[in-house]
Parts: C-alpha cells; sequence; structure tokens
C-alpha cells in the first residue's frame, strides 16, 4: 500500500506541473502576434518528430514550461527537411534501405521532404488512390513523352512531371488560363510555337504541346545546368528563380563559393512554397512508380497508349465525318484530338493534319472520300459557335521548397528542337565573378512568360475533397472549412508530410547598383566591389531601359527582351580605356538609326510603293504630300503614305520603326562591377558617354510647322486636291484612336459629314477622309474631287467651314458608338486573321496583321480597349491638336496641258 501511495503522489505532481504548463503556453497563446503561428507550435510541441527536433524541453526552476520559440523551430524543420534522406526518412517496416530501391534518371538529390511525398504516395489511402489514378492515366501519354525525351537527350523519368502539372488529362485548363499535360501559359505556349486560337489550342495537343514542353525543359537545363534548378524555373518562372539566386549570393558569408543549389534557396525560405514541394512531388512520384512492386501497387495497370496515326483532311471538315469514316466513336476521335475546341478543323490555312488511332488510317483513306462528298458543310465564314466550356484540371498539389545536385552535359542538341529560346545568362553564384554578384541575377536575366502554379496566379487552391487540402487549408479557409477539410482526412496527410507554416513574405532584395543618369538618357550603373580583381563593363541597349531609370532595383522581367549586350573585361587601371571602348561601342551601335540611316532604310523598303505611286493616277500627289510633310532632316523622312498596305513592305517598315525605337541612348546602360568608385565614373562618363547625341526618335513627332501648297501636273482627265496633317501615331493610343474614329465620321461609307455637306449638295464628286496610321506618327488625309462647273477654291472654302464647325463642336455621342463599331470589327478581323494558321496566297491584309502582332504582339487588342474609353471631349481635344489650317500640307493634281 505504501508503494501505490508513493506512486500516486508522484502521478499528482506531474499532472499539477503539466498544468503550470497548459496554463503558462494559454498566456502566450492569448496574445495576438502569438495567436496565428500557436497552431503550429503546439503541434511542434507534442510531435517533436514533425520537426525533427528531439531535444527534451526542460522546466525552469519555477516550474513553469519555457516559452517555445516557433519561429527558430519551424526554420530549423524546414532547413532540415531539404538535407539529404537518410535511412530512417525511409521508415520502411520490412527493414529494406534507401539503397534497394530503383531511383529515376533524374539526377536530383533525394531529400527528407522528397521522402514525405513518397512515404504519402505509398502508404496513405489518400496518396496510394491519387498516385493509382495518374499512373493509369499515363498508359495512354507515356510512350509519346518518352520518345520525345529520349530523342531530346534527356532524362525519361521527366515523363512525370505531367502527373503532378495536370494528372495526365491534356483537357485540364486552369482558372489562370494553363492548360494541357503540360500546363502551359499562353505566353509560354507562344513562345514555343503552339497555336492557339478559337479553333484550335495546342497548348492541349498530345504531339505538339509534348514537343514543346521538351524543348521548354531543354532550354531550362541548358541555362541552369541542374535539373531541380530548372524544374524549379518551370513552375514558378526564371525570374523568380534568379531573383531568389541572388538574394542568396547577397547572404553568403565572405569567402563562400560554389554554385547555388536549389536546397539553399529552399532552406532559406526565398522560393515560393508551391516550388519548394514541387520539385519533391516529381521525384517522389518517380520514385514509386520505379517500386510499385516494393509498395505493393504493382496492381495498378496502366492504360493502352494511344497508337497516333495522322491523316491531312480539308480544312472545315467536321470531326462527325472523319470518325464515321474511321469508324470509331467522334469521343474518341476528339481523345486523339483535345486540340480541336470547335466540332471540326479550322476553315481556313489549308488541310490540317489530324490523329486518329494508327491502325485506322487505311481504311480512313478508303472511306473517307465518300463520307466527304455527303457532307453537308455549312459557309465556312460563318461565326462558329461558342466554346460549350474548358474542363477544369484535377487538383494538383499545392506547397513547396525543394533540392539539388545534377548529371552534367546534356548530349548534342538535336536539330529539331531548334535553338535555345531562352536568353543566355549567368546564374548569381556560379563560378563566373559576373555571376555571383548580389542582385545581378534580374539585370542579366530577360522577361519571359512565367508559369505559376498555385497562390491564385496559375491553380488555384484546391477545394476540400483533395487529399492535399491540410496543406493549404489553414492558410485560405475559413473555420468551417477548415474543419470540412479535416474530416476529408486532412489530420492523417498533415501527419504523412508535416506541419510547415507559410512561408513570410519575401521583401525585393536591396539594390547594389549606384545609378545616375546623363542628360542624353544613358544609366549608369556601378557596383563597387574592391575584392573584384578586374572590372566588368557592360554595354546594353534593351527596348524598355527607360522603365527602369530612377527606380531603385531592376524589377523582374524589366530587362532582356529583345536586348543588345555586350561586356568587357580591364583592370583597374584600365577603366578609363575600357569606359571609353565601351562608349564606342554605345556610338556604332546607336549609328544604326541615325537619321541619314532610318531615312535610308525607309527609302529602300517603300521602293515597291514608290514605284507603283509613280505610274497610277494621281499617285504622284500622294508622294509629293509624303515628301513634303516628312522632308529632309524630319524623324520621318523617306516615308511613303500607303506604304503600310504592302505586307512586305509594312514588314521591312515596322522593322525599321522597330530598330529606330531600341537604338536609342534613352534605353541603353553602361554597367561597371568592380573596384571603381562612383565619383570616378561619373567623372569618365560625362567626358566619354556625354557627347553621344538623343535619338532622333526620343521626342515626339510634332505638326508640320506651317501651311505648304504645291501643285502636280499629270494626264488626269480632273483636278483632284489631298489635305495632309501630321496626326498622333499609335504610340499615342488615345489620340491616334480619337483620330481614327474622327476621320471615320468625316467621310463613312454611310454617309459621312463631309459627303453630307460636299456630294450631297453637289459641290464635289467625291470625297474621302481616311488616317494612314503608323508607330511615331499618323497622316489624316481628306481627298477631294471638285463636281463641274464648281471651282477647287468654292468646294474648299467650303470644306474648310465643315471641318472648322466639326473641330469646335465635336462628334455627337452616337456617332463616336457608330464609328467604334465599325472600326472594332475591322480590327477583330485583322486579329482572326493574325491569329490563324499562316496561309500562302492569304490577303495583304492578313499577313499585314500578322506581321504587326509579331513585332508589337497586343497593339491592335490595346486599341480597341482605348476606343472603347473615346468620349466626345477626347475627340475634340485631339482634332484641336490635328486639324489646323496653318499646320496642313495642299497638293492639287491638275491635268497636263
Amino acid at each position: 500500500m505504501s508503494a501505490m501511495k508513493r506512486r500516486a503522489r508522484r502521478n499528482a505532481i506531474l499532472v499539477g506541473t503539466a498544468l503550470l504548463g497548459l496554463g503558462s503556453i494559454a498566456a502566450v497563446a492569448s496574445s495576438p502576434s502569438v495567436r496565428t503561428s500557436f497552431g503550429a507550435a503546439y503541434r511542434a510541441f507534442r510531435d517533436p518528430s514533425l520537426l525533427e527536433h528531439h531535444e527534451a524541453a526542460e522546466a525552469t526552476p519555477t516550474g513553469r514550461m519555457p516559452v517555445i520559440d516557433e519561429n527558430r523551430l519551424l526554420d530549423a524543420a524546414i532547413a532540415k527537411d531539404f538535407e539529404k534522406a537518410s535511412e530512417g526518412d525511409f521508415e520502411d517496416p520490412d527493414g529494406a534501405t534507401l539503397a534497394s530501391l530503383s531511383m529515376p534518371d533524374l539526377r536530383v538529390p533525394i531529400t527528407r521532404r522528397t521522402m514525405r511525398f513518397v512515404r504519402f504516395f505509398a502508404r496513405t489511402e489518400s496518396g496510394r488512390t491519387t498516385f493509382g489514378e495518374r499512373f493509369q492515366r499515363s498508359g495512354r501519354y507515356r510512350a509519346t513523352i518518352e520518345h520525345a525525351l529520349r530523342e531530346a537527350g534527356l532524362p525519361e523519368d521527366l515523363v512525370w512531371l505531367a502527373a503532378i502539372e495536370s494528372g495526365f488529362d491534356p483537357r485540364a485548363v486552369s482558372p489562370a488560363g494553363a492548360a494541357g499535360l503540360f500546363q502551359f501559359m499562353p505566353e509560354t505556349g507562344a513562345l514555343y510555337g503552339l497555336d492557339q486560337s478559337n479553333w484550335v489550342d495546342d497548348r492541349r495537343s498530345i504531339k505538339r504541346a509534348t514537343t514543346a514542353a521538351v524543348a521548354h525543359l531543354r532550354d531550362l537545363y541548358e541555362r541552369f545546368g541542374r535539373w531541380d534548378l530548372a524544374l524549379a524555373a518551370y513552375n514558378t518562372g526564371v525570374d523568380n528563380v534568379l531573383r531568389a539566386m541572388s538574394k542568396a549570393a547577397a547572404t553568403r558569408p565572405a569567402g563562400q563559393t560554389g554554385p547555388i543549389t536549389f536546397a539553399e534557396l529552399a532552406q532559406q525560405k526565398l522560393l515560393p512554397e508551391e516550388t519548394a514541394n514541387y520539385v519533391p512531388q516529381i521525384v517522389a512520384f518517380s520514385i514509386v512508380a520505379n517500386n510499385r512492386a516494393r509498395f505493393g501497387l504493382d496492381g495498378v495497370s496502366p492504360e493502352p497508349p494511344l497508337e497516333l496515326g495522322e491523316l491531312a483532311v480539308p480544312e472545315g471538315t467536321r470531326l462527325r465525318t472523319i470518325a464515321r469514316a474511321a469508324g470509331i466513336p467522334t469521343r474518341l476521335l476528339r481523345e486523339y484530338n483535345p486540340e480541336l475546341l470547335r466540332d471540326r478543323t479550322p476553315t481556313f490555312g489549308g488541310d490540317y493534319v489530324i490523329s486518329l488511332p494508327a491502325d485506322r488510317v487505311q481504311q480512313t483513306l478508303a472511306a473517307f472520300p465518300a463520307y466527304l462528298e455527303n457532307e453537308r458543310v455549312d459557309d465556312p465564314g460563318a461565326d462558329p459557335a461558342a466554346d460549350p466550356g474548358n474542363p477544369l484540371a484535377r487538383p494538383r498539389i499545392e506547397e513547396v521548397e525543394g533540392l539539388d545536385d545534377d548529371e552534367g552535359a546534356l548530349p548534342p542538341r538535336p536539330a529539331p528542337l531548334g535553338r535555345n529560346r531562352l536568353p543566355e545568362f549567368v546564374p548569381p553564384g556560379g563560378p563566373v565573378a559576373i555571376g555571383s554578384v548580389a542582385g545581378f541575377g534580374p539585370t542579366v536575366g530577360a522577361k519571359l512568360p512565367v508559369m505559376m502554379i498555385g497562390g491564385g496566379v496559375g491553380w488555384q487552391r484546391p477545394g476540400a475533397e483533395d487529399p492535399f487540402t491540410a496543406l493549404v487549408a489553414s492558410q485560405t479557409q475559413g473555420a468551417s472549412q477548415q474543419a470540412a477539410a479535416k474530416a476529408a482526412g486532412g489530420t492523417a496527410l498533415e501527419k504523412s508530410l508535416g506541419f510547415i507554416p507559410p512561408a513570410q513574405k519575401l521583401e525585393a532584395p536591396p539594390d547594389p547598383f549606384q545609378r545616375f543618369v546623363l542628360a542624353n538618357g544613358i544609366v549608369v550603373k556601378v557596383r563597387p566591389d574592391p575584392a573584384a580583381p578586374r572590372v566588368a563593363i557592360t554595354v546594353r541597349i534593351a527596348p524598355d531601359e527607360g522603365k527602369i531609370v530612377g527606380g531603385v532595383s531592376d524589377a523582374p522581367g524589366e530587362a532582356g527582351t529583345g536586348e543588345t549586350r555586350h561586356t568587357i573585361t580591364v583592370n583597374k587601371r584600365d577603366v578609363d580605356l575600357g569606359l571609353e571602348l565601351a562608349a564606342g561601342r554605345l556610338r556604332l551601335l546607336l549609328s544604326e538609326a541615325s537619321g541619314t540611316q532610318l531615312a535610308g532604310l525607309r527609302r529602300l523598303s517603300a521602293t515597291p510603293r514608290r514605284r507603283a505611286l509613280e505610274m497610277a493616277p494621281y499617285g504622284p500627289a500622294w508622294l509629293a504630300l509624303g515628301d513634303a510633310l516628312f522632308p529632309a532632316g524630319h524623324p520621318l523622312e523617306g516615308r511613303v503614305l500607303g506604304a503600310r498596305e504592302d505586307a512586305i513592305v509594312a514588314r521591312d517598315l515596322l522593322l525599321t520603326e522597330m530598330l529606330a525605337e531600341e537604338r536609342s541612348p534613352a534605353r541603353a546602360s553602361v554597367t561597371l562591377i568592380g573596384d571603381v568608385t562612383k565619383e570616378r565614373i561619373e567623372q569618365l562618363a560625362g567626358r566619354l558617354l556625354a557627347p553621344l547625341p538623343p535619338a532622333l526618335m526620343d521626342n515626339p513627332i510634332g505638326p508640320h510647322p506651317r501651311e505648304e501648297r504645291l501643285t502636280v501636273e499629270q494626264a488626269v482627265p480632273s483636278v483632284r486636291t489631298l489635305y495632309g496633317w501630321i496626326a498622333p501615331g499609335e504610340v499615342d493610343l488615345p489620340n491616334h484612336a480619337a483620330m481614327r474614329a474622327a476621320m471615320w465620321i468625316l467621310s463613312s461609307a454611310k454617309g459621312g459629314r463631309l459627303d453630307r455637306a460636299l456630294v450631297e449638295k453637289g459641290l464635289a464628286a467625291e470625297v474621302k477622309a481616311m488616317l494612314d496610321a503608323d508607330r511615331s506618327a499618323s497622316v489624316a488625309v481628306v481627298e477631294v474631287v471638285p463636281a463641274v462647273p464648281h471651282e477647287m477654291i468654292e468646294v474648299e472654302a467650303k470644306l474648310d467651314a465643315e471641318i472648322d464647325a466639326f473641330v469646335a463642336q465635336g462628334p455627337t455621342a452616337g456617332e463616336i458608338a457608330t464609328a467604334v463599331a465599325h472600326l472594332k470589327a475591322g480590327l477583330k478581323k485583322e486579329l482572326a486573321s493574325a491569329k490563324g494558321p499562316i496561309a500562302q496566297n492569304a490577303p495583304m491584309v492578313a499577313n499585314s496583321a500578322r506581321l504587326r502582332q509579331a513585332l508589337a504582339p497586343g497593339a491592335t487588342e490595346a486599341l480597341m480597349a482605348e476606343m472603347d474609353k473615346l468620349s466626345v471631349a477626347a475627340v475634340k481635344a485631339a482634332l484641336r491638336k490635328t486639324l489646323v489650317r496653318s499646320q496642313r500640307v495642299v497638293v492639287t493634281t491638275v491635268p497636263k496641258k
């Protein structure tokens, strides 16, 4: 009995101590600053194995439990989670070792977090179900993807990237617009040549999307040299990875060298959580797929592969006609061609290559003509029916943080992949000194389409039915929703994967560069580094360099697009010589856009148009009008009106104008990194760089300085007069849109103002108003043919009165609405022709639209959006600046005597 009493007394003391500890914890939890993360600390305290923290908590002399520094514990847990996995992380009940597993050919280090996902896919009920469904679907596409990977010299286990991206569902579409097996965002798909229109979305295509994904993965690996970093960039974007590497390089201890690894970024929480989990998920899925028998999943059988055959069919062919000829359901034909968004192939662009079962190709070839002959083909120009809707993809794993080490160089790049589409850059922390400079990553990177997954950008947060809900429920859901997620099995999953709280919001790294801007617009950036053995001087011209003038740091993606960069390294005593060479290089680059050079290029490009006008009736008047508005020495010298109507001429002229915009000191920068000082560089730059003249195109194009009248004699039957003004160009979008609407109102095909004032009253036989559009400046033209017996002077007086009234009063709201509707209809036709497949014999307007879309993507859409904002006041303001009588050129063509 005495022993039992002693035991009871000891238990009572322990209970009392525990209650004191709980009271202390409750007091801490009552603080608002601690309450949000108290759940994580409590889980860590209840189950130290979740955080790999095995030190026993000691009581204070007062008997109270110590306050837990949960942030320190969780940071330590995250860091340890990306250490190399040990046998203990395998936790195999049969005593097997990690060495007994068949590892994937994807050379990425196996970390503790990877093994957490292995345990999820292999041991939990929800994980095994998820693995089984995705592995089963993989059979349909795996052979095609693995063949493409082999041909590109890439690890075949990259096939499992599609398991994490889309669950092997080519129809998967995220709320943010990512689509297909490999979840290409629209911009990334366009970069790799995937057609996207109202008829076809090649991101869903089995073959074409696979080819694009393989090329993108190879491009990423060639740039980063490591598969974990390449996969991270596939997930979150190149710029985000480079920015994280730059911050890691800046925080490294002095003297530490070597490449920055993915594990280092993940341990420091420099990457989004989605990315830190994304790579371990792919590797874990690959491990389980290669060891299905070991984990008791060998009963999961993949579906039979899709044996793809191909057949060219006429444009606009109905899918049901092809399916009947092949003897298969239309549903099956759609599964072979998930990229087709309508009930037929595109109605333009020639024959379309369609996929169908390989064993049905011969039957289809034999039966197709008979079925096609009996098919009722609707008007191919009719507006297609609305898309019935895109099915959303299966929910995807959300969280992230991740990995390391690689296999070295790839085999030679196969020719079918083409060139690497990503700009060259040196990842920060690498062996090259210039690449290890903190903060240099965003500067040497490039603006690329960013593929984000999770966090509301790509894949949205999953619902309660998703097996990975527990990882994000506490961040995005309310109390009732969290309870529902727990009821769906979240607790078991949380126990399996470990509880990792959301990472803290990253602050932008401090800008390591000291900047100043010269009077001519050149940006000079200096990063003093006394330890550097040499000074690196980089000359760069980028179209968007002007965006960062006066900024604190290079924003992600604000550098690299279309840039020209040259770097020279010199000894620190030769900085003046290096900067002189940099100035010479800039002078040569900028000279490509001098006034004389650009005028010569415009004349050369517009030669076909000029020759055609010389021979055409009234054509010399158009040449005279253009030469008078843009004389020698004018920034647009050499421009010929109407030249952009010819697709070939438009191509060269658009390239010329882009050259003029890019080769500008305002878009140039000189960066110096090494043992230099800002004061010394300012002195040298004032002597060597400041004398470079500003570009002609840097200032807006002004109106014609005076009224000018010209007369042209030609063998024509009657007098005709052109009135021309310099109008806002496409770069001045609000005023340009206003002038487009105004000129349509003056002379529309359905009774414009000038038509009512001159033609209907018998003063003029014909009157037209038009806007010859261009990037830097447009030309507003009114063409008038006087009616017999009226003289031109009489018609001009009435014309001037009508234009003056229009400028003073402006259009009505109804006129603007009608003009916008008609103009937008025309722009929509341009967009349709620009996005369709290339047609060899397409009309010139279609090819011109394609060119404009390629050189200025989004410009047409922006113009349409600006037209929706037009108001009477906006049009009146544009008219007052443009249709000024003292700023016009008048060219009259008279018959030869």
